[in-house]
């Protein structure tokens, strides 16, 4: 059963993907840092965040997405989020984001760049 928190997520080729759904909101957020990190201490180190079906993202779920950046970043892991909508990705912009984050047009190139890091 699906409930209004879960977050899916799938590992392609030692990357994982993460989907926070329709709304990136506290609740959410969280299980998104929560999960990142569950992945760090798996020794998973490159995470991608698909926005895809994200339709909004809220102040708080912008903060804590900024911890999940640094905690990549303490564990020298890789971020890259992909498929933002144009509104997200201008909330990005101006919050100045976008000088924090890897941003990919795809989970497919964000994978790719992550997969060339290497």
């Amino acid at each position: 059963m699906i409930t209004a928190v879960e977050i899916r997520e799938k590992v392609v080729d030692g990357v994982a993907v993460l989907y926070p759904g329709h709304y990136l909101n506290q609740l959410r957020g969280e299980n998104i840092e929560i999960r990142c990190r569950e992945l760090l201490a798996e020794g998973i180190r490159q995470v991608v965040i698909n926005f895809e079906e994200t339709e909004l993202i809220n102040s708080v779920g912008i903060s804590i997405l900024l911890g999940v950046v640094e905690a990549m970043n303490d564990a020298r892991a890789m971020l890259v989020v992909s498929n933002l909508n144009s509104a997200s990705r201008e909330l990005f912009e101006v919050l100045g984001l976008l000088a924090e984050l890897r941003i990919e047009d795809t989970e497919e190139d964000a994978i790719e760049k992550l997969r060339s890091a290497v």
